[in-house]
């Protein structure tokens, strides 16, 4: 019997990636987890690690870093393990805001999604003041015009966008301030590398 047939009959958690299952593990023996973003060049195409900070019975232990992975993400998400705080949760879900979106991509096209999105945060109280706000003012779109594909792309962007939200608040039990706060930050820097407003800044273009 060999790996694969052994999975057939395996608990659930097998499946899980090797990285989460551990995690999961230690966490289940009163092992406190957190995980930090390395980024050491910012931007949509900088290479991004993944810093498991693990402590046992309060002494931590060596950090162990690996290339990021959507999938080892959700998986460390369902299992409830948070970021060291607010500012790197951020960072962190605007990678999830973008792996969740890319399926919204791939179906009506990059410049349709840009524009229905837009569009949504445009008439949400979080794009109102702040960080998103601000980044907000750089970037512009031509309005989608207000057909039935209009509809269901803003309607499966709305759906991925709160369901990274339901997330931050049902898996990883934050409060809804600080639901609110990270939602804010990662949106944020997700239209900030998806619409290169850092980038043109830095290239003097703003």
């Amino acid at each position: 019997m060999n790996e694969l047939d052994k999975m057939l009959d395996a608990p659930g958690e097998t499946a899980l990636p090797p990285l989460v299952r551990y995690c999961k593990s230690r966490k289940a023996a009163g092992d406190r987890i957190e995980v930090e973003l390395y980024r050491p060049d910012a931007g949509a195409s900088s290479r991004t690690e993944l810093v498991i900070r693990r402590w046992e019975q309060g002494t931590e232990q060596e950090p162990r870093q690996v290339e990021w992975d959507d999938g080892v993400n959700a998986g460390l998400v369902e299992v409830g393990i948070k970021a060291l705080d607010l500012q790197q949760e951020g960072e962190r879900f605007a990678l999830a805001l973008r792996a969740a979106l890319r399926k919204v991509e791939r179906r009506y096209g990059d410049g349709y999604l840009n524009a229905v999105l837009i569009d949504l945060l445009d008439e949400s109280d979080l794009c109102k003041s702040g960080e998103l706000a601000e980044v907000r003012k750089y970037i512009h779109t031509n309005p989608p015009e207000r057909s039935p594909t209009y509809r269901a792309c803003r309607e499966l962007s709305a759906n991925e966008i709160g369901g990274r939200a339901v997330e931050l608040r049902d898996k990883l039990k934050y409060t809804p301030e600080d639901v609110k706060s990270v939602m804010t930050k990662a949106l944020a820097v997700y239209l900030d590398e998806r619409f290169s407003v850092s980038s043109r800044r830095n290239f003097g273009l703003l």
